[in-house]
């Protein structure tokens, strides 16, 4: 591998008057520390070009957020079949989404119950899980515009952002436990509920959380769902990651706990294709929920923007995906899959087309397909974990356990000195390798450095196809962390905070 060189100061002056200009324009709502990263790196050709020319290596993200792996093939051949065949893409679905679509989710979601809770009018197809939240927060600016919101953090930026688009008041709330040398838990609900107020409308919850793949307890969800009821606030909890959990006994379904209190009004579950299905640019979303204000107002902000969910022209896919989902869920009940497949078929033909058109046979050998997919895929990033930590482990002061894939938040030592944009700045500009720290998960830049219970905590992404150049990303992370320390004098200083 070759050595990292520092480049020279005429370099580092043509990207400071680029990032300056670039700082100037970064007005609110978009003045925070992710959105500024995300512009330099990404939307600044100029910038790009520059870095191209000294590195002459490609951008390399090590916090990307989404999954190289590929996605589970008769996904892909569901998805060939409907376009082949012409079926969904060329008609218009309702405010909501296709009803084939909502049906499947639908029942899905009820077979953890082993009853019928949610019907298909209690479903919103979106556009990925993204245009879920942000329906929701419209709701909660047209029902509530002078509440507040909390949000639990660390968590996905676009709660932080979408707060500050509606012009939302938003609390973050944070919980940070060592729990031993090198191990940090970051759960955010006791500070949740301490900050629980009147004009508190909105609670946020990512559960698996990213970036710190965090999972919680049943006895602090149910206080936290019930102090909810109590108070009359919605509880958005997001479940992207779900169904990366290393071990499933591990997740918590919030709804079955507040079926349990009666709470389930006060419930809005969102889930997505992005992360489990690698399928993020097909924007596949959806929410589930009892509240039927809530359903209610979404219909009408989807129908205001006269841009119906294209999730619907997936379909088959989103019916085929459901079909085996409850297969996994209600196999610890039956002894014979054969007699389970063939019950879920009966049901599920009575609404889906997609399932109509398989046999019995051929979606017994889908799911067995699925379940070693699913197996394979854990493995794979279980041990691409083990490598990221192994390679990173001499700058390592601590890390969040290793619950769920494919993300997780690890403590950089030796930078509590340092300006951590500047740090990710030039470790860009020297590397062409971008990275996402604290600050792009939650409050602003000063407060984990001046906080001595944060500091400089880097998100690591381990699903990158290319694991050799990966690897090489956080080898250089190392070295450069090393020249940065060593020669801070020789390196670009914009002093800028976000």
């Amino acid at each position: 591998m070759k050595k990292i060189i520092i480049p020279s100061k005429k370099y580092f002056n043509q990207a400071y008057k680029i990032i300056k200009n670039v700082s100037k324009f970064n007005e609110e709502p978009y003045n925070i520390f992710y959105h500024m990263i995300y512009k330099l790196f990404y939307k600044t050709p100029k910038l790009d070009q520059l870095v191209f020319n000294q590195t002459k290596q490609g951008k390399f993200k090590i916090s990307d957020g989404t999954s190289d792996y590929k996605t589970f093939k008769p996904y892909i051949q569901q998805l060939i079949r409907d376009f082949k065949n012409h079926t969904y893409y060329r008609s218009y679905n309702g405010s909501l989404g296709n009803i084939e679509a909502r049906q499947s989710v639908a029942y899905m979601e009820n077979v953890k119950f082993k009853k019928n809770i949610y019907s298909f009018q209690n479903v919103a197809l979106t556009e990925g899980s993204t245009g879920a939240i942000s329906q929701i927060f419209e709701f909660i600016k047209r029902k509530y515009p002078r509440s507040e919101i909390i949000i639990g953090s660390p968590t996905y930026y676009i709660y932080k952002y979408s707060a500050k688009f509606y012009n939302l008041k938003f609390i973050e709330a944070l919980g940070i436990k060592k729990m031993n040398d090198r191990i940090t838990s970051f759960d955010p609900i006791p500070d949740i509920l301490n900050k629980i107020n009147k004009n508190i409308k909105l609670i946020v919850l990512t559960l698996p959380a990213n970036p710190s793949s965090q999972v919680y307890k049943k006895k602090e969800l149910r206080t936290l769902i019930y102090e909810c009821k109590k108070n009359n606030i919605l509880l958005l909890i997001d479940e992207l990651f779900s169904d990366l959990i290393y071990q499933d006994n591990f997740f918590v379904q919030t709804d079955t706990i507040a079926n349990k209190i009666d709470a389930l009004d006060n419930l809005v579950i969102v889930k997505g294709f992005s992360k489990s299905k690698n399928l993020a640019g097909l924007r596949i979303g959806y929410l589930v929920s009892k509240n039927k204000i809530l359903i209610e107002e979404i219909t009408k902000i989807s129908e205001q923007r006269q841009c119906f969910t294209s999730s619907s022209c997936f379909t088959g896919l989103i019916s085929l995906d459901c079909f085996i989902q409850s297969i996994r869920q209600a196999i610890s009940d039956y002894q014979d899959l054969n007699l389970l497949t063939n019950n879920l078929k009966n049901d599920f033909d009575k609404f889906s087309s997609t399932i109509r058109s398989y046999s019995c046979s051929d979606l017994t050998k889908i799911y067995f397909k699925y379940k070693k997919y699913s197996i394979k895929l854990k493995n794979y990033y279980s041990q691409y974990y083990d490598e990221v930590i192994l390679i990173l482990n001499q700058n390592i002061e601590s890390a969040t356990p290793k619950i769920t894939a494919f993300n997780t938040f690890i403590k950089i030592k030796d930078l509590d000195s340092v300006n951590f944009f500047d740090f990710c700045v030039n470790f860009y500009l020297t590397c062409n390798i971008v990275t996402q720290i604290g600050p792009c998960f939650a409050f602003d830049q000063k407060r984990w450095e001046n906080d001595d219970t944060l500091g400089f905590w880097l998100r690591i992404s381990y699903a990158r196809e290319n694991k050799k150049l990966f690897i090489k990303s956080l080898q250089l992370f190392n070295e450069f962390k090393n020249l940065y320390l060593k020669y801070p004098s020789k390196f670009l200083k914009t002093n800028l905070s976000f």
